[in-house]
């Protein structure tokens, strides 16, 4: 289903009650989160209205990407970014953070941790944003839906639209990152697109069947949401499936 919000921090709130909502409910709560400018304004709802002694205990949180050959310390790297926007904002222990290692020595044995993490602890929510191309994590146009963690070739749209993360200008070839196969085995899954810069790609998800790309794959799942404000809605024309 696709949800049109008048603005992005309607769409904010409302992913921030629905991350409450299964943090609370879920009787294992395990998160996988984009990083990246679309998701901010959620993560920082949901860390102003977290209840602090409440089950945030028993939170687990799974990588979906990270940059091949960038440390997670490194200022651009993914987990950095979210541990910006999210980790640091509320009480979570290390243990309960699971992420990608972008500098691991053996990058198959690092794409099958991560898969053994999530057959112990299957994903129950799952926030993604879409890039400029349609990606889904790292999942690139023109390659094959994957159905577990790999490494991939970035595209060229990917490594320019990414130097905006980092202080200076950084060599980017390959991500490591989740299938799409394992974000739509998540049990709920919100993809949130905002802004008008994203308004291309959104027509051509909605209306161009023969684009596919990456984000298509999640079409026509009960149980995944398209969340857009009306910015990145602009060229569509859909009714009776507005909120907000």
């Amino acid at each position: 289903m696709i949800r049109i919000f008048e603005t992005e921090e309607e769409l904010a709130r409302e992913i921030a009650r629905e991350m409450q909502q299964r943090l609370t409910e879920d009787e294992q709560p395990v998160f996988c989160l984009a990083s990246g400018s679309t998701p901010q304004k959620s993560y920082a709802q949901f860390a102003r209205d977290i209840d602090r002694e409440g089950r945030v205990k028993d939170l687990r949180i799974v990588s979906l990407d990270e940059w091949v050959g960038i440390d997670r310390s490194s200022e651009g790297s993914c987990y950095q970014m979210l541990n910006q926007d999210l980790f640091s904002l509320i009480p979570l222990e290390s243990e309960q953070i699971e992420f990608f290692d972008g500098t691991a020595a053996d990058l198959a044995q690092e794409c099958s941790r991560i898969d053994r993490y999530i057959e112990q602890y299957p994903i129950t929510f799952s926030l993604m944003g879409v890039g400029m191309n349609g990606h889904i994590g790292l999942n690139e146009p023109g390659s094959p839906v994957l159905d577990c963690s790999s490494v991939v070739e970035l595209s060229a749209t990917t490594k320019e639209v990414a130097q905006k993360y980092f202080h200076e200008r950084t060599v980017l070839t390959e991500g490591i990152t989740l299938g799409l196969g394992q974000v739509i085995r998540s049990r709920r899954v919100i993809t949130a697109i905002t802004g008008e810069r994203k308004a291309e790609i959104v027509r051509e998800i909605f209306c161009n069947p023969d684009a596919k790309l990456p984000a298509q794959a999640l079409l026509g799942y009960e149980h995944i949401d398209f969340f857009l404000d009306a910015k990145a809605a602009k060229y569509l024309d859909i009714s009776g499936e507005h909120a907000g």
